[in-house]
Order: structure tokens, then sequence, then C-alpha cells
């Protein structure tokens, strides 16, 4: 058997609730990126799962008590079970449906093992919304300080140490972006961008943004499915509507406003 590469573990993040997803996004994982020689972790939180296409490792975050654990929470107890200096961050539902550029990601990973400075490098165009300015690569960018979610939970590569700082274990997902954010803003540390110029030949990692919205499934998902002979029952999660995008916005600050202190205190200690 390959040994695991030494330099970066892939994680997909996933809670127990979206046991749906995990033979498609392996499935898929493992036809359009067959040479992956990273360690792989799956992150649950009670549930071990045998995937019969690649080895993976069910991390089992949440083995006792009755209460479940926020998603940073969980997260940072999967980081504690990563044995390399760096991490290849998914979730269970970015279904990749276009081949990986492998030979960009060993790139991005010899140059973050070479620039210990570099603590995370998008691989994928649904990250950060930039500004971005150049660097002397150019197939990296460089992610300004002030750039709107320079904290993605798209997928990328991170420095563990670095990622484990941002988050706080009481929030959930979109807080993490958010807040994450927010604390990313005050601390001038090297976020970059690998080049997904389709000119250029496009992002190293491709996927529909994202193939499950509010527990429901984007609807396009059933055309990445069916051209890879993936069977799906959707009635179980049914489909997404999307909403108007002032009404989205009003939702995502209400739920800001839920915890008004929380926010004032991430709000505040930002500026």
């Amino acid at each position: 058997m390959m040994s695991a590469n030494p330099h970066f573990t892939v994680l997909v993040n996933s809670c127990d609730a979206f046991e749906d997803c995990w033979h498609p996004f392996f499935q898929l994982l493992s036809k359009y990126w067959p040479d992956c020689d990273a360690r792989v972790l799956l992150n649950t939180e009670t549930k071990n799962w045998d995937c019969d296409l690649m080895p993976v490792e069910c991390t089992r975050v949440q083995i006792g008590g009755s209460e479940r654990l926020p998603w940073s929470e969980c997260l940072i107890r999967a980081l504690d079970k990563v044995q390399t200096p760096l991490l290849l961050y998914f979730q269970e539902d970015y279904f990749i449906h276009r081949p990986v550029h492998a030979d960009l990601i060993r790139r991005a990973v010899d140059h973050m093992i070479r620039e210990s400075n570099v603590k995370h490098i998008a691989l994928t165009k649904h990250g950060s919304q930039g500004p971005y300015l150049k660097t002397e690569h150019d197939w990296l960018h460089l992610i300004r300080q002030d750039a709107r979610y320079r904290i993605s939970t798209q997928a990328g590569l991170w420095r563990v140490d670095a990622l484990k700082s941002y988050l706080r274990p009481e929030e959930n997902g979109w807080m993490f972006e958010i807040f994450g954010t927010w604390r990313a803003s005050r601390r001038d540390e090297v976020f970059l961008c690998a080049d997904f110029d389709p000119a250029h030949g496009g992002a190293a990692i491709d996927y529909l943004h994202t193939g499950i919205i509010k527990g429901r499934w984007l609807r396009d998902i059933q055309q990445v499915f069916d051209t890879n002979a993936i069977e799906m029952d959707y009635s179980r999660r049914g489909f997404y509507r999307p909403k108007h995008p002032l009404l989205h916005k009003f939702d995502v600050g209400s739920k800001l406003f839920e915890r008004p202190l929380y926010f004032l205190e991430q709000y505040f200690l930002r500026r």
C-alpha cells in the first residue's frame, strides 16, 4: 500500500445528517482525482462508514455525550486528528464534476512547505470574492486583508495551526466565515488564491456551489449525478428554492443578531 503524503491530509468536513452525500462525494473524488495519495479523513460525529472506492477514515468526534456539538467544535476536534502540517479542506456537498488539476495542488502544497508564512491557498473560484493583488508568481494572487470572505469554507489548502487559530468552538459555519473574516482582517497573514481563470486552465478543483443549500438539493446537481451514473432519491431532501437576494441578506442578518452580545463583541474587536 502506498504511504500517505507526508505534507497534507484531505479533510472532508461533514456530520452524520449528511450521510447520503458521502458515497456520491467519494465516487466523484475517486473518479476525478484517481492519483490522490493523501490520507483522507471524513469528519463524522458518531458514525463509522466504509468506503469501497478509496481508503477513508472517519473521525467520530462525538463519541459519548447527548448534546450535539457546534460545527466549529466538531471541526476543531477533527483537526486534532490531522498529522500533517497542511490539510486540503472539503465539505461533503462539494461534488467535483471535472478532473482535478493535481499538478496545481502539488505546486500549491510545495509552495506552502517552502514558504512557512503562507497560511492558506484557495483552490476554487467559490472562495474569497477579492479584491486580489498580484504576486511575484503569476499563478498566485494575494487575498487582501479587506477582502470579502477572506475566511472561506470552500475548497483550499490550510496550514492546520492557522485554521485552528481562527476557529471559535461556539460558532457554526456561516458565523465562522463572517466573524472569521473580521478576525482575519486584523491579522497581517498571507492568504493566497490559485489562479482560476479558464483561459489559464481553470480552478484546481471545480464543483457546483454547492450541492446542498439549507438542507435541500441544488437542482443543478441532478445533471452532475446523471452524467456520472449516480442514483439519488431527491425526495428525501427536496430541492432548494432560491430566495430574493434581499430576503437572503435579511435571513443572514437575523441569524447574526440571534446572539447580539456575541455579534457586538466580534464587531468591535475587528476595529
